[in-house]
């Protein structure tokens, strides 16, 4: 039996492009936060990283618990509004 190996979703961007729009958002909208976002290998769950402004290498899925490289990845954007 072959294990099912899910890609990155379409329009996701590698690591160092992702990284550097990341950057340019941020210093676009002073005080804001990105999360990561990636695509489970095994499940193919959309799953975000918690910790913000922090791109990992491996990320543990919540929904399988399986750790996925991240290669390629998107984000989203959250800032508190006063």
């Amino acid at each position: 039996m072959t294990e099912t190996r899910h890609p990155p979703r379409e329009g996701d961007l590698p690591r160092a492009e992702i990284m550097a729009l990341a950057q340019r958002t941020v210093d676009r909208n002073p005080g804001a936060e990105v999360h990561f976002k990636f695509t489970c290998e095994a499940c193919g769950e959309r799953c975000t990283l918690s910790e913000p402004n922090m791109l990992r290498e491996r990320g543990e899925c919540f929904a399988c618990g399986h750790e996925t490289t991240i290669t390629r990845a998107g984000f989203l954007l959250t800032q508190v509004l006063r």
